[in-house]
């Protein structure tokens, strides 16, 4: 049995033939793909404070806060925390119920979905909390990546924040 039509008939094996290729070891299947390369490959090289070569260069971190910054906020933040926390815990408790009472896979889906969709809320609720508690102290606030659904899950692209 060759090592493409193990491929074919084991799901999962591609990736498994992906890496053989690549390290060389199927070299019976695909003899070009063993030959040395003719040019080392290198790392590319970084200049203190560059991107690297062929890269965009990222952009800059807001300064993170000082001692006296943290504990300026440091009762609010731990409250708008232990919020949060009482609030996903409601969220996974109602979304325990509703799964307990599923009575087919539809309503499990719903569940789900629901619990879902009341975490990302819940989540957007907190950071804009957060970002209100920083401008109100005059403090930067850090640009949050927008939220991602991964690929093939639920409708359409996710609200960005």
């Amino acid at each position: 049995m060759t090592l493409p039509s193990l491929c074919l008939r084991r799901p999962g094996s591609l990736r498994r033939l992906s890496l053989a290729l690549a390290l060389g070891l199927a070299t019976t299947t695909a003899p070009a793909l063993a030959q040395p390369v003719a040019q080392p490959l290198t790392q590319p090289t970084i200049q203190p404070g560059a991107a690297p070569t062929g890269q965009v260069p990222r952009q800059q971190r807001p300064q993170r806060l000082t001692p006296e910054q943290r504990q300026k906020i440091f009762p609010e933040q731990r409250s708008l925390a232990v919020q949060d926390h009482q609030a996903r815990i409601a969220i996974l408790e109602k979304g325990r119920r509703c799964l307990t009472a599923a009575a087919n896979a539809d309503a499990l889906s719903d569940c789900m979905r629901q619990e879902r969709e009341a975490m990302q809320s819940q989540r957007t609720q907190h950071m804009a909390s957060m970002r209100e508690l920083l401008q109100r102290n005059g403090l930067p606030v850090p640009q949050w990546r927008p939220l991602r659904s991964k690929p093939g899950m639920g409708k359409g692209t996710p609200q960005a924040i």
